[in-house]
């Protein structure tokens, strides 16, 4: 494996743990949270799709 493809498996899973801290800040229910954490939530459920559409290029293209 090149370590482009290496890149792109990490961003892919980036991508996973992205949409999951998103989700579970959706979800939360509890007293209320830090702007910070808040903000960091919203760009994770934001971005998590194009983060994994970039690793799965980077592990799919090929080089020359």
């Amino acid at each position: 494996m090149s370590k482009r493809q290496i890149f792109g498996i990490v961003i892919i899973i980036l991508g996973i743990g992205m949409l999951l801290y998103g989700v579970s800040m959706f979800a939360y229910q509890g007293p209320p949270l830090n702007p910070v954490v808040s903000k960091i939530g919203e760009y994770s459920f934001v971005f998590w799709l194009p983060m994994i559409i970039v690793g799965t290029c980077l592990l799919t293209i090929k080089k020359r």
